[in-house]
């Protein structure tokens, strides 16, 4: 089975995203579409065995990486907060 690492990443964030306070909705299909922009505008990072995927966690985690996703993460929530698709 093929796993996108940087999905489980982009996760991981997205929680620490919504621990900071931010103030958009944090509803599943809203989180869902923040998840969606931000992988779209991010490599993705795949591997087929556990050993591939602590080798890429440990690429991902570096605070380049790091900073990388959470400025997409940011990127993505302002435009579901100006674009919400649910009432």
């Amino acid at each position: 089975m093929v796993h996108n690492v940087m999905e489980e990443m982009v996760s991981h964030m997205l929680d620490d995203l919504f621990a900071l306070r931010y103030d958009g909705c944090a509803c599943e299909v809203c989180k869902g579409d923040i998840m969606a922009i931000a992988l779209n505008h991010l490599p993705p990072h795949y591997s087929a065995r556990p050993v591939g995927n602590a080798y890429i966690k440990a690429q991902l985690f570096s605070e380049q990486y790091k900073a990388d996703v959470m400025r997409e993460l940011l990127r993505a929530a302002a435009i579901v907060k100006k674009n919400r698709l649910h009432a």
